[in-house]
Formats: structure tokens, C-alpha cells, sequence
């Protein structure tokens, strides 16, 4: 049975998209037959969770910023130079893994790990599931985070042995830098049976977003399109996970129209993976709008593909590559724009659904959400290792 070590700058569990991320490819390698050790370079918080995890999972855990290059000076600093306690921890290991397989395309982790799999002969694949936006980075488009993200992605991760990509324009950026790549989207484990649904008590559409708007989530149109539905009579309540009331007051003063008043959004604030499944599972559309720009093609929503495997189905523009998932009225409602007329629009179609269609919509989401299963994509990420193998690196 062959070890694959997954690293990389992430807490395990945790609720974070990274963590879960981590979780389901773990698991799919796990159902491959592989012999699976995550090592998470951040402790994770007290209480964290992410759901059970896969019984041939091990994990453990190191402080990247603990120590190291540059920790005791300045932790924004230190955050350029992670990696090395990582492989020192590698080399400390009686036993060297098989391959190892990066999350992300960190610099420093990839200055190290590199000269790491060639002393010991090992493959190293990367996981890729986003491409930052210069922007969202500490200190900006020229910043040293900003240019060091540039450098991994146009040049060192070329020198991965395979990479593993969530979405298809990293696919084809990979594949133009001459990478041996297998596209895998997020991966959730079968969740608890669906609960008993909100709507089920009143005639009100529920809503839910789940998440932090600001960065790649557009919360703006979702609201204003909303206040239009409440004004033309529509009946629904708003689930919001991931932002207090207070956040979200403080969010909406920097809208085009900051003097929004909906009614019925009911604020939840942040909560693990395992409660907010639950809200999420309740409700009638989980929505989600993302604007077209290169973050939003290189990443994948997950929250898209695990709201579809919990059964619910989504209102959603067709980001990244959601073209591939979301049939309109099949098992999807999908917005054409990002404008909140756009959203408005998609609203009242969704309000045009029947009881019954919708019930059916959700057993479609239900379907459509087995392609996120790690058993669904184990086989192919076996067949992509062993290829590896067999081929050389």
C-alpha cells in the first residue's frame, strides 16, 4: 500500500473551505487503497470540525508560524517562508512517504518540498483550486504575496509531477505550462438523511447563503434583487450563515443603495461544517453570485457541490465551470447576469415552481450531487497517480 502525506498551510478540521477540501480528496485516496497522513501546517482551533473523517485518514499537525524563517520577527513575513517546519517534520519520519501531495501552490512550501521529492525520489502533486486576485492579498497587486502567487503559478508549480485542478481554466493554464493534470471538483462524503424542510411549515421560498461576501461572493445583488421580490409580493425568508447581522449592517453601507430594508433574513454568524449542512439541507435554494473575473474562473464554489449533494438545489450564475452541473428548471434556478435585476429575475422563476417540481428539483440536485462524492472520483485519482508512476517524474 503506498503513503501519500497531504501538506500544506491549512488547519484539519476544521469548517474552512480548505479544510473540507483536503477531506474529500483525503478520503477518495483513502477508498483508492492508499495509505493517506495529512499534515495540517496550522493547529486547528478548539472544537473544530468538519464531519467524520475516513477511517485510513491519519492526521497530524505542525505550527508553521511557531517557528521557522522569519517567526519570531514578523508573522505577515513569516507567512512568505512556510514549509520548512513541514519538511522537517517529512524528514523526520522513519518512514518516507510515497508521494506527497501539496495543497495550493505556496512558494515556500514549494522550495522545499521540491528538493525534498528529489533527495527521496518521490513524486509531488500539487491540488490547485484557486488563482488569487492580486488584490485580495496583503499589500496589494505588487505585493510580495501578490508576486510570489505569480511566480508558483506561471513557473514553479510546472515542476510538480502532477497537479490536481478543481476547475477548468486552471485545467488548461496547467496544461499550456506542459503538466500532467486530472480535474477534480470538491468531494463530500455522504451526508445525514435530509431533514425535514423549512417550507414545509409556511408558503415562503427559503433561501440560504453560506459564506463570507466580500472577496469572491457578491452579496449585493443577492439582497437588492431580493428587496425587488419583496416588493413584488413574494413570500420568503433568507438564510444568511457566516456574517452576524452586525456584519452584514456594516457589509451593506457599501452598496450602491446601502439603505436596503428586506425583511425575514435571519443571520446565524459563523458555524461549523456540520451545523451549517443542516440549514443548508433545510432549505428550499442555497444562492450564490460571482462576478467574471479570473478568481471566479480558476476556483470552483464548493458550496455549490456540496449544497447539491446535501439535495438542495441552487439559484446561481454560471461561474467558474457550473455550466457543467446546473440545468435551468432541471435542478437548478440559473441567474443570467450578476446585476440584482438578474437575481430578481431568477427569484421569480424559483416562485414559479410548484411544490411538487420543486420536490423533484431536489431529487435532481440529489443526483447530480454524487459527482462530489469521493468515491465517484477515486478510481480516476488512482489511475492519475499510478500513471505518474509508471511514466516517471
Amino acid at each position: 500500500m503506498k503513503k501519500v502525506v497531504y501538506v500544506g498551510p491549512f488547519a484539519f478540521p476544521s469548517s474552512n473551505a480548505n479544510s473540507l477540501r483536503v477531506k474529500g480528496m483525503s478520503e477518495a485516496l483513502a477508498l483508492a487503497g492508499y495509505d493517506v497522513l495529512i499534515c495540517a501546517g496550522l493547529p486547528s482551533s478548539k472544537g473544530s470540525k468538519s464531519g467524520d473523517i475516513a477511517e485510513d485518514v491519519h492526521v497530524e499537525s505542525v505550527d508553521e508560524y511557531g517557528g521557522g524563517l522569519f517567526s519570531s520577527i514578523n508573522r505577515g513575513l513569516r507567512g512568505l517562508m512556510l514549509g520548512d517546519i513541514t519538511v522537517k517534520w517529512l524528514e523526520s519520519q522513519e518512514n518516507k512517504p510515497d508521494c506527497v501531495v501539496l495543497y495550493g501552490t505556496h512558494l515556500g512550501y514549494l522550495l522545499r518540498l521540491i528538493p525534498f521529492c528529489k533527495k527521496y525520489d518521490v513524486p509531488l502533486f500539487l491540488d490547485v483550486v484557486e488563482w488569487y486576485d492580486p488584490r485580495h492579498l496583503p499589500m496589494g497587486v505588487f505585493g510580495p504575496f501578490a508576486i510570489a502567487n505569480e511566480v508558483s503559478m506561471r513557473f514553479m508549480a510546472r515542476r510538480a509531477s502532477g497537479v490536481f485542478v478543481i476547475s477548468r481554466y486552471l485545467q488548461n493554464h496547467f496544461n499550456n505550462q506542459g503538466c500532467r493534470t486530472l480535474r477534480v471538483p470538491p468531494l463530500f462524503s455522504n451526508g445525514p438523511a435530509r431533514p425535514k424542510q423549512y417550507s414545509d411549515k409556511d408558503e415562503a421560498i427559503h433561501f440560504c447563503y453560506a459564506g463570507s461576501p466580500g472577496a469572491k461572493d457578491d452579496l449585493e445583488p443577492v439582497i437588492c434583487g431580493l428587496r425587488m421580490a419583496q416588493h413584488a409580493g413574494i413570500s420568503f425568508v433568507m438564510h444568511i450563515i457566516g456574517i452576524t447581522e452586525a456584519e452584514f449592517f456594516l457589509l451593506s453601507q457599501g452598496f450602491d443603495d446601502p439603505c436596503v430594508a428586506v425583511d425575514n433574513l435571519r443571520f446565524y454568524g459563523r458555524l461549523n461544517n456540520v451545523d451549517a449542512k443542516a440549514i443548508v439541507a433545510a432549505c428550499d435554494y442555497l444562492v450564490l453570485i460571482r462576478k467574471d473575473r479570473r478568481y471566479s474562473k480558476a476556483g470552483f464554489p464548493s458550496k455549490v457541490g456540496e449544497s447539491m449533494s446535501l439535495g438542495t438545489p441552487v439559484i446561481a450564475n454560471l461561474s467558474s465551470n457550473l455550466d457543467e452541473y446546473l440545468v435551468e428548471g432541471e435542478n437548478s434556478i440559473v441567474v443570467k447576469g450578476w446585476a440584482a435585476i438578474d437575481f430578481f429575475e431568477a427569484v421569480c422563476r424559483a416562485a414559479s415552481v410548484g411544490r411538487l417540481e420543486l420536490a423533484a428539483m431536489k431529487i435532481r440536485a440529489k443526483a447530480v450531487g454524487g459527482q462530489f462524492s469521493p468515491k465517484d472520483k477515486s478510481l480516476d485519482i488512482a489511475e492519475f497517480i499510478e500513471k505518474v508512476f509508471a511514466d516517471g517524474w
